[in-house]
């Protein structure tokens, strides 16, 4: 007679192994076990999913747990681009723009980042309008790339508000407007958005476009440059250094600073790092 429980232990073995969710896949990918997040968005519940297809493009395009490979991650962005992924709509057009795994074309990069920008993608919103402030692929125009800073700014992107305030303190291709510039600014130091934060800190120092404030300029320089800013490190070095700013001379303060920009360019820290 077959002994059922030794039938039931051949049963589960004929089975797999294990099953695994996309969201623990993402848990996987998270916590930095590639090996884990591969394995588990090639499971079959998740060989239908944009999300884990765009993943699995980071991890090859990254070499996260498997071999660096461009062409790869632009095949599975590809896949979930085509099935109207707004993330992978804009992965896939990034790839083109810098021409990774695949040849740069600009068309294609802008079809791509449009087809993501329907979808409210504010990142795509942000690039289409960098590619028009500086005629990158398409014909230079300040004002359709305000249009599409603005677009992205109002889905939330800081960057986005920070380039509409620098396109009206420069006048870049449209008036000069710097109350319009200090309110973008402000916009994205409210976010804690760190080149706003070194910009404002200038628009202190100078007193353009602001009522000339030394100590609200430290303040903000000090906020952008723990947030990882290198120019107002940079700043802060000077300032110390040359006793700037009614500050009195600190060679140590002044050193601190210009040793912490050097490190992080050299990659040796993290700009997230904390002096």
């Amino acid at each position: 007679m077959l002994n059922t429980g030794y039938g039931l232990f051949l049963l589960i073995l004929a089975c797999p192994l294990w099953a695994c969710s996309y969201e623990e896949g993402r848990s996987y990918y998270r916590a930095k076990q590639y090996e884990k997040a591969y394995a588990c968005f090639m499971q079959p519940e998740n060989r239908q999913n944009p999300k884990a297809w765009n993943t699995l493009g980071i991890m090859y395009n990254n070499g996260y747990g498997v071999e660096k490979d461009e062409r790869k991650a632009v095949e599975w962005y590809m896949k979930a681009a085509m099935n109207g992924y707004a993330v992978s709509q804009y992965n896939l057009a990034c790839q083109y723009e810098k021409g990774q795994g695949v040849e740069r074309d600009y068309t294609r990069a802008m079809f791509w980042y449009e087809k993501a920008a329907e979808q409210n993608n504010s990142s795509a919103e942000l690039n289409i309008g960098y590619l028009y402030s500086k005629g990158i692929g398409v014909p230079r125009d300040a004002q359709k790339a305000l249009y599409w800073y603005r677009r992205a700014a109002a889905h939330g992107d800081t960057d986005a508000m920070t380039n509409i305030a620098h396109m009206y303190y420069q006048g870049s291709g449209l008036k000069r407007d710097i109350n319009r510039a200090m309110q973008y600014y402000i916009m994205a130091v409210e976010k804690d958005h760190p080149r706003a934060q070194y910009l404002l800190g200038e628009a202190y120092e100078t007193g353009r476009g602001l009522e000339k404030d030394c100590s609200r300029a430290l303040y903000w320089y000090k906020k952008a440059a723990d947030n990882g800013e290198l120019l107002a490190m940079d700043r802060l070095g000077q300032i110390y250094s040359g006793g700037l700013c009614f500050q009195a001379r600190d060679q140590e303060e002044a050193r601190r600073w210009r040793e912490r920009s050097f490190r992080i360019r050299r990659g040796w820290v993290s700009s997230s790092e904390k002096p």
